[in-house]
């Protein structure tokens, strides 16, 4: 029995800003993999470091 694989709606765009990449019926996320890594990045600066003694 073959495994069916989720997929997403053609057609979608990015999310970033200006990024007009269409994305893989494959990539569940809104933003393309180029953007998903600056996504995060931004994220992760934004939450503040608390150091734990």
């Amino acid at each position: 029995m073959a495994k069916t694989l989720k997929t997403s709606a053609n057609g979608r765009k990015c999310a970033f800003g200006q990024c007009k990449r269409l994305l893989s019926i494959y990539n569940h996320d809104a933003y393309c993999r180029i953007h998903q890594d600056q996504v995060a990045q931004e994220q992760m600066s934004k939450v503040p470091y608390h150091h734990v003694l």
